[in-house]
């Protein structure tokens, strides 16, 4: 499970974020799953290959959306940013610093995402966007992380198995 699973993992992911998430939307909140599937696959597979699949995903994800362009990879760089200052022994831990590395990154991203509005001329309300959008966006990210960690755990230790071509 390297590059061949992780590169159209992402790339539909963001596709599906785009297109198929807005259908389905709690509260008009999505959960965002590029960002989920970073840190599932860096939690799982650690930082060597998640260095290489967060400015795709980055990329992919800002060209979907209609947020000024570069926005997504900006607040995309921040997890390997994040993940370094921690160390590897992040990836040691399981799903607990799972889920909360996913709530730091989910807010770092919105965070993000306002200065961009922000220096851009949309500016709002932060503390209302921050309780309104990125509070529950937390939940939501927590939730689709909780299978998707799982999912990319069990494919990594399938692939660890002796035999497995």
């Amino acid at each position: 499970m390297t590059y061949y699973v992780g590169v159209p993992l992402v790339v539909l992911g963001a596709l599906i974020e785009a297109s198929v998430l807005p259908l389905f939307r709690i509260a008009g909140l999505q959960p965002n799953l590029v960002l989920v599937i970073l840190v599932a696959w860096l939690m799982v597979r650690g930082s060597s290959e998640a260095f290489v699949l967060i400015p795709i995903g980055g990329v992919v994800l800002g060209l979907t959306e209609s947020a000024p362009l570069g926005t997504a990879l900006i607040a995309l760089a921040p997890i390997a940013l994040l993940h370094d200052l921690h160390g590897a022994h992040l990836r040691e831990g399981g799903i607990i610093p799972a889920v909360a590395f996913t709530v730091l990154m989910t807010v770092v991203f919105h965070l993000v995402y306002l200065l961009a509005y922000t220096v851009s001329g949309q500016s709002g309300d932060w503390i209302g966007a921050f309780l309104r959008v990125t509070v529950p966006a937390c939940l939501l990210n927590v939730i689709v992380l909780l299978p998707t960690y799982l999912i990319l755990s069990g494919l990594n230790q399938e692939s660890r198995r002796p035999g497995y071509v």
